[in-house]
């Protein structure tokens, strides 16, 4: 074989080999970013356990409801028809069975006067409501899997928020 024809052949295999190490590269890239973004939402979930909920403006439609199935919520605290002053933290706690909470994303809903309040993540069946306005309120709780969508029956109870009169 000539130099020539040498040189050309070494050229296309240093170049095939060149092309297929980017390609592994790529898709060695892309998997980690994959998993590296599988952690960073495991992450995010399980600090959300222990967060806040963000107010949401967005209402329920027990139209994308499923059968529960035996699961139930029931909620523990507070009591039915429990009066707050304004700024008070409000601790709503719930007993859950046949349902596991934390399983594959499972997790509860809290809605307030029909709008979402927030989800609680992870096994946690308490969580804190704060910067409830002066008024009458329906503190509603329901399950959900981790795809978010929930289970018909829930449970919900009535509480009051006075407003605090500044002397």
């Amino acid at each position: 074989m000539s130099t020539s024809k040498h040189n050309l052949s070494a050229k296309l295999i240093l170049s095939g080999l060149l092309i297929l190490t980017l390609a592994l590269f790529a898709a060695c890239s892309s998997s980690s970013s994959e998993t590296e973004n599988e952690e960073h939402n495991m992450e995010e979930l399980e600090d959300m356990e222990h967060e806040e909920p963000e107010q949401s403006s967005g209402e329920h439609s027990d139209d994308s409801r499923i059968p529960n199935e035996g699961a139930t919520i029931r909620l523990l605290a507070p009591d039915d028809g429990a009066t707050f002053a304004e700024g008070d933290e409000i601790i709503v706690e719930v007993e859950v069975v046949d349902f596991e909470l934390g399983v594959e994303g499972s997790h509860w809903h809290v809605y307030i006067d029909g709008a979402s309040w927030g989800m609680v993540h992870g096994g946690s069946t308490d969580q804190a409501l704060r910067g409830i306005e002066p008024g009458e309120h329906k503190i509603e709780v329901h399950l959900a899997g981790g795809d978010h969508i929930e289970l018909e029956d829930g449970d919900s109870i009535t509480v009051f928020v006075d407003a605090v009169s500044v002397e």
